[in-house]
Parts: structure tokens; C-alpha cells; sequence
């Protein structure tokens, strides 16, 4: 039983939460519903002159706090992150713009967010969000006219175009059409996430081109590490026509513009070391995640000069070049530094008159930093053109009947170098990766570009066939839904070893 006082009591408390939830109700009604602000936005930036990519954020703030909070993804660049110093108060919001500047806008309406990036290089661009309901990334593979997701998959005969690729239909083939029907009805069943591209060619022939979710046949794609397999392919080329004379000479020779930076006698690596990525330097790159900001290969990215920033480091403790195999993207860099030394002109001029134009290479572009060329990660090709670096490689140097990089450095730079692990089963050469496919009980040799994201160009020589698949999967490290290896002996491989 409640006593007189303790009613009153109650209905002093009860009184006093009514006209502190009315306060409320009041305040709120007068400023912007969280709701309008949390979501996905979207918009265009114009990564790469002349083609727009999209750039997405989503904002969120915590049930039991006022912490507003965010993260970001620029799928085609394979880029994502979580976004710094957010504040959004009623209609403004401000924060720091990925390493680019600030951002402030303003919710115009509902759907739209408008503002400014004040860069850190002093100007500024205007931009407009508009909030959608999903991730690009999240995108199903195939969608037909009305933005609805395409549940069945039918092959298509490649397109005949005016670029060197003959064509033959895979229905008018004697491949086994089975393990690729599983395949892609698989991808665009959605066990594949963030396939853009899948071309295969076999005897010389374009048998297979399929385009998913942001792959498009007229769309250059970033292909990240596969960038340092074209630039072997590069260096090839020069040390062919004798610019480059001796790989086994010190890699020193050719930057003598960085004597200040160079101690000949630390430094003993050599052009081979830097090819087979066997130097044995201070390099933090593959024990660490590229999220990391102490990682060696996001560092260079930021350096003022990037041959200089691995000039300067140090032999490991313990460590002697051509020991053993260890993943350096900067090395990959210097090779861009010594082909511009060597041809006396940038890697990319380069490659459009000794490689690209002979192979009808037309449209791509090649990205720099602070004037340098990035030969260890930078380059986009479209996929048909990709393709035909691989044929090239299949064809030993030879394109359309054209020899355009010697068969003897082919050999040379595919061929087995080191071990990249103790199993001893898997090797690298002249930046490019060698391997075995075990199918029904055999193993057959291949040889690979691998890229960050799921980039990979495929060779067989055994069955004549090249495979290209070309995705936007940054957070896949472990391949779980990106089409690679464990595909090429599951699916690939047995629909061309013939019976």
C-alpha cells in the first residue's frame, strides 16, 4: 500500500518526467532527425582525369551517445577507411577529407548533402552527396535495366572489334562448358563479390569476356601489382635493344644523382636483386597490413621522392642480397628509376612506344608521384589490353607474329628464381610469379601477375590459355569470394584439359 507522501511523491517524479520528455520533444523538433543525417552517401570524384568513380561514406551515431561516427569506400580505387574528426551539428557537417582536406556541407534536403573540400594543396571543390541505400561494393553482379539483380547467367560470344583479338565461341569449341557455367552462375549468384572482369583467350583466340558489377569493356581498370609484371616485361625490352647492358651490375649505377643518399659500399644490390625482389633491405610491406600507416608501401606513396626513399635504407641485419625472396614494392619503384635513366625518358613514354603501341595499346594511364612513375602498382589498362600482355607472355615476346621482347628474356624473367615460401612449391622470377596447378592428380605450370584487390593474370602454357579476372576486393585478403587460384584448378583448368 503507498502511503499519501509517497504518491505525492510519484506525481512530483512522474509531472517532472512529462514536462522533461515534452523539453525534449521540443528541442528536437526544432533541429535535423538523426535519421536524415545516418546512412549511405554517395558521389562523383574524378579520380583520374576524365573518368568519374564513385565515393561513398556512411554516417551512424551511437543509440546512447551524441558520438557521430563514419567510414568510407572508394570502390574502384579499392580504397576505404574510417573518417576522422566528424561533427555534425543540425544541418552543417564538417570532417577531415582522406588525407586530401576538410569538408564542410550542409543537408539541403532529405536525400542531398552539399558542400566543400578545402584541400591541403589550397583549393577547393564543390561536392554533392546524394544518400543511397546500399555500398557500390554491394552491388549485385549483373542488373538489368530497372537496377534489378540479373539471377541467371548465359554466355556470350566476345565481341569482334578492331584491336588484334580474333574470336572464336566458346559453344563452337571442344571446351568442356560445364566448370564454367558452375563458375559464373556462381558469380552472379553472389558467392563472388566485386568481380568486374573475366576474359580468357585459348590458342590465340578470345574465347571468353564477361563483365560484372563496375568492369565495363571501354573501362581502363587499375591493376595494382600487376603493374610490376609490365615492367619487367619493360625492362626486357630495354636491356633487349641494349640500353640496359649487364642485370647483374650494381642497381646503384643508375641513380648517380643520389651519391648523397648512397653508401656504394652498404649498398651491394644489383638490378637481379631488385627484379627477383631478393635485395634483403629494412622493408616492412608484407608483415603488416596496407592499412597500417607504418607500412613501407604506403609511406612511399607520401615520400617527396620515392626512388630515395629506398635508396636510403639499410641491408638487414644478417642479411646478404640474392639470399632469399622477400615482397618489396619499392624495389618495383626503382625499376621505374632505372628504365627512366636507361631510355632517358619516363617508364610510361616508354612503354607506349616500345610495348603499348605494338600491341595496340591505346587507352590507359599510368599514375606518378611527384613526377616519378609508379611501376609498382599504378597502372590501368582496359581488360582486352590487359589480356594481351599475357598472350604476349604465352607467345614467348611474340604478338600477331610480331616479336616485341625477346624469347630468351620471356624464358628468362617467367622461369623459377627463388622460393617464396619453404614448401618450395611456389617461386618468383623477374616480377612475375611461378606456380603449379594440381588438376585430376597433375600438376601443371603457370605463371602469374598478382595485383592488390584481386587482380590476376593467369598463363598456362601446357593448355595454351591465358585467364584474366580483374576485381575491387581491398578487404579480401584471404580470397574467399574473389576468383583466384583455388578457381583456376577448380573451374578453369578443367574445362581446357581436354581427355
Amino acid at each position: 500500500m503507498i502511503s499519501k507522501n509517497n504518491k505525492a511523491l510519484l506525481a512530483s517524479k512522474n509531472g517532472n518526467y512529462l514536462i522533461s520528455l515534452v523539453m525534449l520533444l521540443l528541442i528536437t523538433s526544432c533541429s535535423v532527425d538523426r535519421s536524415n543525417w545516418t546512412g549511405i552517401w554517395q558521389t562523383k570524384i574524378e579520380y583520374i582525369t576524365g573518368i568519374q568513380s564513385t565515393f561513398e561514406l556512411e554516417l551512424s551515431k551511437g543509440m546512447f551517445n551524441s558520438e557521430w561516427s563514419g567510414r568510407w569506400e572508394a570502390a574502384e580505387i579499392m580504397q576505404y577507411g574510417v573518417i576522422p574528426k566528424l561533427k555534425v551539428t543540425n544541418f552543417n557537417i564538417e570532417f577531415d577529407f582522406v588525407d586530401v582536406g576538410k569538408f564542410e556541407g550542409k543537408l539541403l534536403q532529405e536525400n542531398i548533402l552539399e558542400g566543400i573540400v578545402y584541400g591541403l594543396d589550397g583549393k577547393k571543390d564543390t561536392l554533392r552527396f546524394i544518400k543511397v541505400d546500399d555500398w557500390t561494393s554491394n552491388m549485385p553482379a549483373r542488373v538489368n535495366e530497372n537496377g534489378l539483380a540479373i539471377n541467371n547467367w548465359n554466355y556470350s560470344s566476345p565481341e569482334l572489334m578492331d584491336d588484334g583479338w580474333p574470336i572464336v565461341d566458346l559453344r563452337n569449341s571442344n571446351v568442356f562448358q560445364q566448370p564454367l557455367n558452375r563458375l559464373f552462375q556462381n558469380v552472379v549468384d553472389g558467392k563472388y563479390q566485386g568481380l568486374d572482369a573475366a576474359l580468357i583467350s585459348y590458342n590465340g583466340e578470345l574465347i571468353l569476356e564477361e563483365y560484372f558489377h563496375l568492369g565495363a569493356q571501354n573501362r581502363i581498370h587499375l591493376i595494382n601489382s600487376c603493374t610490376k609484371s609490365v615492367t619487367s616485361l619493360l625492362i626486357g625490352i630495354a636491356h633487349d635493344n641494349e640500353l640496359i647492358s649487364n642485370i647483374n651490375l650494381p642497381i646503384r649505377d643508375y641513380f648517380n644523382n643520389y651519391t648523397d643518399t648512397l653508401n656504394p659500399s652498404n649498398w651491394p644490390v644489383s638490378l637481379k636483386h631488385a627484379l627477383t625482389m631478393s635485395a634483403g633491405l629494412t622493408w616492412q610491406e608484407n608483415n603488416i597490413p596496407y592499412s597500417n600507416p607504418k607500412n613501407d608501401a604506403i609511406r612511399i606513396n607520401f615520400s617527396s621522392d620515392m626512388y630515395r626513399y629506398v635508396l636510403s635504407r639499410k641491408i638487414a641485419k644478417g642479411g646478404q642480397p640474392g639470399e632469399k625472396f622477400e615482397y618489396n614494392s619499392g624495389l618495383s619503384i626503382l625499376l621505374g628509376g632505372v628504365l627512366l635513366n636507361s631510355t632517358k625518358m619516363p617508364t610510361d613514354k616508354y612503354a607506349e612506344q616500345s610495348l603499348f603501341m605494338n600491341l595496340g595499346i591505346q587507352q590507359y594511364f599510368w599514375q606518378s608521384v611527384n613526377n616519378q612513375v609508379h611501376t609498382g602498382g599504378g597502372l590501368l589498362l582496359l581488360p582486352r589490353d590487359f589480356l594481351k600482355i599475357g598472350q604476349l607472355v604465352l607467345n614467348n615476346g611474340k604478338w600477331n607474329g610480331q616479336q616485341v621482347v625477346s624469347e630468351s628474356w620471356i624464358k628468362e624473367s617467367t622461369s623459377f628464381h627463388l622460393p617464396i615460401s619453404e614448401s618450395k612449391d611456389e617461386g618468383y622470377g623477374y616480377q612475375w610469379w611461378t606456380g603449379h596447378l594440381n588438376v585430376d592428380q597433375t600438376k601443371i605450370p603457370i605463371v602469374y601477375a598478382a595485383g592488390y584487390g584481386g587482380q590476376f593474370l593467369y598463363i598456362v602454357p601446357d593448355l595454351n590459355l591465358v585467364a584474366l579476372f580483374l576485381h575491387h576486393n581491398p578487404s579480401d585478403f584471404n580470397l574467399n569470394h574473389t576468383i583466384a587460384f583455388s578457381e583456376m584448378e577448380k573451374f578453369i583448368a578443367p574445362a581446357f584439359l581436354l581427355k
